[in-house]
């Protein structure tokens, strides 16, 4: 259960890198494009180091995890749930976030 509990971080952390990355990407070639960002990309995308530290918590708890004699089945449910809760929170955010500035360079309205 130890290392289900760390693989699953690490994924965690593989994505957060990956969301981190697209995102300081699309901002400097919309920066460049002299694209105005709209309001929910500004503020979920322009500061994107909160990305970095998002896995945090799931690193702390997967360290005490592994310091118990053992881990239970509920705990690393629990464990995963709330894991899967947060990337899901992030990854539709930044998907979102990234999302509508293209929509708006696009449009044909």
């Amino acid at each position: 259960m130890k290392t289900f509990v760390w693989l699953l971080t690490l994924a965690f952390v593989v994505i957060c890198i990956s969301c981190w990355a697209l995102t300081s990407l699309s901002l400097h070639v919309l920066s460049e494009m002299k694209v105005t960002l709209p309001h929910v990309t500004i503020a979920l995308l322009h500061p994107n180091t909160w990305i970095l530290y998002c896995p945090v918590p799931w690193v702390i708890y997967s360290a005490v995890l592994s310091f118990q004699k053992e881990v239970t089945p509920s705990s690393a449910l629990f464990f995963a749930g709330t894991l899967f809760f947060a990337l899901a929170l992030v990854v539709c955010a930044v998907a979102i976030a990234g999302i509508i500035p293209w929509i708006a360079i696009h449009s044909f309205v």
